[in-house]
């Protein structure tokens, strides 16, 4: 179950990473009138969801994994040693 929650966690950072990227550009893009700013505006804002729920995401699959390394670690520190 831990290596899945990094994985999980992984990916999510990588597409989270390509998003970012997208905005950068999406930034430098010039715009010509109204329609070009509302529209530019729009897809800022769809990413700017996205990248807050992969945010969200992420932190709650790093407490899990936190409290599955923690728990794992007590299990085998509660566990007597073998003979």
């Amino acid at each position: 179950m831990i290596k899945q929650l990094e994985n999980q966690i992984r990916d999510l950072q990588k597409e989270l990473a390509a998003i970012q990227k997208d905005q950068a550009v999406l930034r430098r893009q010039p715009c010509q009138g109204d329609s070009e700013i509302k529209e530019k505006d729009g897809k800022l804002d769809e990413l700017d969801r996205r990248a807050k729920a992969i945010n969200e995401t992420i932190r709650d699959l790093t407490r899990k994994h936190q409290l599955s390394i923690s728990e794992s670690t007590i299990k085998g520190s509660s566990e007597p040693p073998c003979s």
